[in-house]
């Protein structure tokens, strides 16, 4: 019997380390029925589909193309299954894809590299505030450095690699995208003119199913003013804002934060693991020549993005910038681009592990036990991450009313207004009363309209949608019903158990304990709205043409790994002297997952932008102490 090579074992390690770290973080989600709904994580159990997921509403592409993929996943999986299948399958990609850029060290190093990837502050604050994607794109991060290190070595033949990589972080959000073209860029250029041009046009290509739409968006109103300040990152404790950068840490929503790392013991200890995990990065990637100086400037880089809207005058300077350059928004929360030390830090951690394992010998045994502290550390600093947030994320289901009134809607019941008016998060009953973006755009058919102010403790980030502010104004004026009506408003769904209502007058279809559905009476004359904003034939070429190119770019670099993985034929000579061909497949390691995945991601994109281009071109978090508004302050 063959015995299995050495990368198919590193690989099953790999897998089942985070498998098994996976398991402890979600392990609540898992086992019972519900969703994890919180901050900016929604799911519903069919997500209906759009045109607005592709951006072709004229919004900015917040969850483009992404909330397209789930809604044609939930089509035939329930959103629940969707939901774990992503938290889980990326945390185990994810660890695989730095368990593979650590592949030459032994397998206590490389568990050491997966824990601190997988189980950090940084990864802790993201899922706590539901910020789902942006996880997703990060653990797409390491299967970047690994398409880089393709690139410098091969540039004519490493363009697949990153194809894959980068688009798949694009897909998940547009900071995904953009983080991993710059660590494409870092990692990957060198003086081959190859390099540059193979990273431009990945970088661009991949990131235009986000870039497109939002370039296009241009009735979207983006405000600046006090944003970068509102979202800039914060000292966890009295060891200062370095020290909870430093330690992955500081982000803007202190209310998430764990009580130990409001502590300045815990966040000093942490720093220590990141002092020791730098230390180490030069041994980590020894093999690769050059790369660690590489590393260390993407996370020196990192580290000061993180920090200037936080350091004095920064925020200032960075709200003048986005004034004349809007794209900087992006920059607002500046903490999410934190990730890239993580992945520093963590391919350091593996080289310290084996730094330390190198010192063992006879009488000097007790490293192991040094080692075995690098292993487990990150656990050890949060222990707040494992079992959903220590037992604080519960699982919740949609009331039965939810389906009532999205069945009464009906598949096209054009524009939906959702009230309470009161800012874009909610805090239900049957939802344990914590902040989550309202599910209602994504729960209900049609188009759905929700006041998408974001309520900070020091201010409000106005709505960006035109749409919204004409709601505004029809909500407070002498007549709702009738100004509603002009605005081709032609429902309106209250939420019960938050801020009081006041109802304008029509048919009442449904009233229930979570929900009430009310009919408004058409305009006379009837008043025409589009399915969604009219943005042009030529920005709707635009846009598909952007989503079409990205998803060319993936399923080109998944062809071109096919083929060069293809298996291959061995020639055994049998005992007779006879000859045999036995096929032996040459698909081992974790290619398989990222070829699976890659494909998988630019099928479904290549089926919404066929939706979606063909409706287009038809006609047509925690509750905060107030008592009847529920924001995503920072308290």
């Amino acid at each position: 019997m063959r015995r299995p090579s050495r990368a198919t074992v590193a690989t099953a390690f790999d897998v089942a380390w985070s498998a098994g770290l996976a398991l402890v973080v979600f392990g609540p989600l898992l086992l019972g029925p519900g969703y994890w709904l919180f901050g900016d994580m929604v799911f519903v159990p069919e997500q209906p589909w759009k045109a607005a997921w592709l951006g072709l509403d004229g919004a900015l592409p917040r969850a483009v193309p992404m909330d397209a993929l789930v809604s044609l996943v939930t089509q035939v999986v329930p959103g629940s299954w969707v939901q774990r299948g992503l938290l889980v399958g990326g945390f185990v990609l994810g660890g695989v894809g730095i368990g593979r850029a650590t592949r030459d060290h032994a397998w206590f190093a490389r568990a050491a590299a997966i824990t601190l990837l997988l189980w950090n502050p940084w990864v802790y604050e993201r899922l706590l505030i539901g910020q789902w994607a942006i996880l997703l794109g990060y653990l797409a991060l390491p299967w970047v450095v690994l398409a880089a290190r393709r690139l410098r070595a091969d540039p004519r033949r490493g363009w697949a690699e990153a194809a894959i990589a980068v688009t798949v972080a694009a897909v998940c959000s547009p900071s995904s995208g953009v983080m991993a073209a710059v660590v494409l860029a870092v990692l990957g250029l060198t003086r081959d003119r190859a390099t540059w041009l193979v990273t431009a046009v990945v970088g661009v290509v991949a990131n235009l199913t986000w870039l497109v739409p939002a370039v296009t968006a241009d009735a979207v109103e983006v405000s600046t003013d006090g944003v970068f300040a509102g979202f800039a990152a914060r000292a966890e404790s009295g060891a200062g804002l370095l020290a909870s950068l430093a330690s992955l840490g500081g982000i803007w929503k202190t209310s998430i934060l764990p009580d130990a790392r409001t502590g300045s013991v815990l966040v000093v200890l942490s720093c220590l693991l990141t002092v020791a995990a730098a230390a180490g990065l030069r041994r980590a990637v020894r093999e690769h020549p050059g790369e660690w100086r590489r590393l260390a400037a993407l996370g020196i880089g990192a580290l000061v993005i993180a920090a200037a809207p936080a350091v004095p005058g920064g925020a200032e300077v960075l709200e003048d910038l986005a004034s004349r350059l809007p794209g900087l928004a992006l920059l607002r929360d500046s903490h999410r681009f934190l990730a890239p030390l993580a992945v520093v830090l963590a391919l350091g951690a593996a080289g310290a592990a084996t730094a330390v394992r190198e010192q063992v010998r006879p009488g000097r045994g007790a490293l192991w036990s040094v080692v075995g502290l690098i292993v487990v550390a990150p656990a050890l600093l949060l222990p707040a991450l494992a079992w959903g947030a220590a037992g604080e994320l519960e699982r919740s289901s949609y009331p039965s009313e939810w389906d009532e009134v999205a069945d009464a809607l009906g598949d096209d019941p054009g524009r939906v207004v959702v009230l309470p008016w009161a800012g874009s998060y909610r805090g239900y009953d049957w939802n344990h009363r914590r902040a989550v973006l309202d599910p209602a755009p994504r729960f209900f058919p049609g188009e759905v309209l929700v006041d998408d102010r974001v309520l900070l403790d020091d201010g409000v980030v106005p709505a960006e949608d035109p749409r919204v502010e004409e709601v505004r104004r029809a909500l407070a004026a002498a007549d709702p019903a009738a100004a509603l009506r002009a605005a081709g408003v032609h429902w309106v769904v209250v939420e019960k158990g938050m801020a009081a209502v006041e109802r304008p007058e029509g048919r009442v279809v449904h009233e229930g304990d979570e929900l009430a559905l009310i009919a408004i009476p058409a305009a006379d004359p009837p008043v025409t709205v589009g399915r969604d904003r009219d943005i042009g034939s030529g920005t709707i070429v635009l846009i598909v043409t952007g989503h079409a190119a990205s998803a060319v770019l993936l399923l080109s670099g998944g062809a071109v790994r096919i083929r060069r993985e293809r298996p291959a034929s061995l020639i055994v000579t049998g005992s007779h002297g006879l000859h045999s061909r036995v096929v032996r497949g040459l698909w081992e390691g974790t290619f398989r997952m990222n070829l699976i995945i890659s494909s998988i991601v630019g099928a479904l994109a290549a089926g919404a932008v066929l939706v979606g281009g063909v409706q287009a071109a038809q006609p047509d978090q925690k509750p905060v102490n107030k008592s009847d508004l529920y924001s995503y302050s920072s308290e």
